[in-house]
């Protein structure tokens, strides 16, 4: 008895065109790269043809270390954080296509006690633990990052205390240090524990001295604003504050004039790997909706058969909501997909399996982690899996060709592995005006 295919897949065997060789799939990810390559080249020529005005703009934050310690301790002071957040606010400057990082300067501290030998180490190595976390994300030249040591912080000592009339003895140690300026600062130190029976010196040790061993880093940027889309004039520098200034100083964003947008989103072509090394054509993209939330939608459309007895054929898409833990695009997600699913499917042996008109659907949770590849973000890969359930019907057909007999029917409920792959995408981004109700 022959058994036509269900409708959609009429259309496919009726196209002299179906037949598609192996290498199919190798052209449909040169068109992808093409497409990205022209995008970027597109973008690069209509920037060089608009006249920009060139203004400085900064990024500053601040780490803390244990006392006599160079390690990086992201549970001390809140260092998690404020890292965090400073290189959320690098990220948006290698990002914004208006910005030109030119100068990362950290500054390594130690606080005055103990030898002043000892504190140059200290305050050296400490600034070089900050740049290696920035080298280890970013790929600035070398030539770039600029160390600068202050291996016995006395002057942020006197700016905590005049700042804060609250810290025991501030008084009178601020007198002390203005009568011992001039003094060498080991002998400086001992005189200070030595002060009124070493009372100020306690009280410094446990208020103050915690906040003086630190590596502090200073962004520095070009913001080239677009001359013939300003409606009013660029401020002539965005100023922000000293990092001594206070002792819970966290990172100080740029700020962007009201009529410019304050962030971009992302807008990515990408496809499956596992898929592609199948011989399954697949395409997808993703959207950037909102702060760490984005929309992934891959599309699988497969008409062709491999061989004569083998096949996977598919009409599917399998939409998914991601929650980043982070910015949307990069890092950890946690996703909630459904399944949508069409086929005709064998693999060389005796029967091919095909739904009857009636695709099959599912919902799923997924988890994935994604990461860039290039410095300006816009080659990326991403690994991921999923689980969940599909509930779905198929007829059984014998596998002699396109209109073998049919043998069975039935249905069912499958549970476990639903998503999977090794994707590899382009991003493109724009500019997302900010509205008050986000939280950036």
């Amino acid at each position: 008895m022959d058994v036509t295919a269900p409708a959609y897949y009429k259309g496919f065997r009726c196209n002299p065109c179906t037949n598609i060789p192996r290498h199919a799939i190798s052209a449909r990810l040169a068109v992808l790269i093409l497409i990205a390559l022209l995008s970027a080249v597109t973008c690069v020529a209509s920037g060089a043809s608009t006249d920009t005005l060139t203004i400085p703009a900064q990024a500053q934050a601040r780490i803390d270390f244990k006392v006599n310690l160079t390690d990086f301790d992201k549970t001390y002071h809140g260092n998690d954080s404020v890292l965090g957040q400073v290189l959320a606010r690098i990220d948006s400057m290698v990002l914004d296509p208006r910005m030109r990082v030119e100068r990362i300067t950290v500054v390594g501290t130690a606080s005055p006690e103990g030898l002043y030998s000892n504190n140059v180490r200290l305050a050296t190595d400490r600034a070089r633990a900050f740049i290696s976390i920035l080298q280890a994300r970013y790929s600035f030249p070398d030539s770039i990052y600029a160390i600068s040591t202050i291996p016995e912080d006395w002057d942020g000592m006197r700016i905590m205390l005049t700042a804060d009339s609250t810290i025991p003895y501030g008084a009178a140690v601020l007198s002390f240090l203005d009568r011992t300026a001039h003094i060498d600062g080991d002998i400086r130190e001992r005189r200070l524990k030595s002060l009124d029976g070493g009372a100020p010196y306690a009280s410094m040790r446990d208020n103050v001295l915690p906040y003086l061993r630190r590596a502090s880093v200073l962004v520095d940027c070009d913001t080239r604003w677009l001359c013939s889309r300003m409606c009013r004039p660029a401020p002539a520098h965005l100023e922000l504050c000293s990092p001594a200034s206070a002792p819970d100083l966290v990172p100080t964003a740029v700020d962007i004039p009201a009529h410019a947008a304050s962030r971009q989103r992302f807008f990515a072509l990408k496809t499956n790997l596992l898929w592609d090394a199948a011989l399954c054509a697949n395409l997808g993209f993703e959207l950037e909706l909102w702060p760490r939330w984005s929309l992934d939608v891959p599309v699988w459309y497969s008409p062709y058969d491999i061989t004569r007895r083998w096949r996977i054929r598919l009409l599917a898409t399998q939409p998914e909501v991601r929650y980043w833990l982070r910015d949307a695009g990069a890092g950890h997600y946690f996703g909630v997909h459904a399944s949508v699913v069409g086929f005709n499917v064998s693999f060389a042996g005796d029967y091919r399996y095909q739904d009857p008109n009636h695709a099959a659907f599912g919902l799923g949770i997924g988890y994935g982690f994604a990461f860039h590849l290039d410095k300006g973000r816009r080659w990326g890969m991403e690994a991921q899996i999923g689980a969940g359930y599909l509930s779905y019907k198929w007829i059984k057909y014998h596998n002699t060709g396109r209109n073998g007999a049919e043998v069975s029917h039935g249905g069912g409920t499958y549970w476990g592995l639903t998503r999977a792959g090794i994707a590899i995408s382009y991003k493109f981004y724009r500019q997302r005006k900010e509205r008050r109700w986000m939280k950036w």
